[in-house]
């Protein structure tokens, strides 16, 4: 008896699976409805003016990786790293600070234009160490200024005190792999 349930559960249910993907394969979109969603030239003996604008963002020249490093013997290292990037319409960083008892994984906001940004603190990333910067700190400033980059040191600051001046050329374009 429970043999007899069992293979018409078993059954039901097979046959339910059957039914359920024969009627999800039924389903069609008729062509109609698909060309309503072609847009076509216009027809006629006027040529029509097609206007396209790029919005192009000043912050655009900004996208990439910067670097800087810092050495202090015997052995200590700091090595920064920021990555600048373009998130649906905001610009953003991600900002890596690693050497003597350091461990920064930082998300900033960048502002500003195609001669100089503020990279503005946004929120601490996994893997962190310390939490030492409030939302809307401005962590540093970077100018263009001819051919060379320069760093208007703020909330973060470098390791040696001879590389603190505001203003000079610190962090590089860091080299692109093709």
């Amino acid at each position: 008896m429970i043999n007899k349930v069992i293979a018409r559960s078993i059954g039901s249910a097979i046959l339910a699976l059957i039914m359920a993907s024969m009627i999800g394969c039924g389903t069609s979109t008729p062509s109609s409805a698909l060309n309503d969603n072609v847009q076509h030239a216009p027809s006629g003996n006027k040529p029509e003016e097609v206007k396209t604008t790029i919005a192009s963002s000043p912050l655009e020249s900004w996208v990439g990786e910067y670097e800087f490093s810092e050495y202090a013997p015997p052995d200590q290292n700091m090595f920064y790293r920021i990555n600048i990037y373009k998130e649906s319409k905001s610009y953003y960083a991600t900002i890596d600070i690693d050497g003597f008892q350091t461990m920064e994984r930082l998300q900033a906001k960048v502002e500003g234009d195609g001669k100089a940004i503020k990279i503005i603190f946004d929120k601490y990333l996994p893997d962190n160490l310390g939490e030492p910067y409030s939302p809307g700190d401005v962590l540093l400033r970077l100018e263009k200024k001819e051919s060379v980059l320069n760093t208007f040191w703020e909330k973060v600051q470098p390791m040696l005190k001879d590389d603190g001046e505001s203003g000079k050329t610190y962090f590089e374009a860091a080299a692109r792999s093709s």
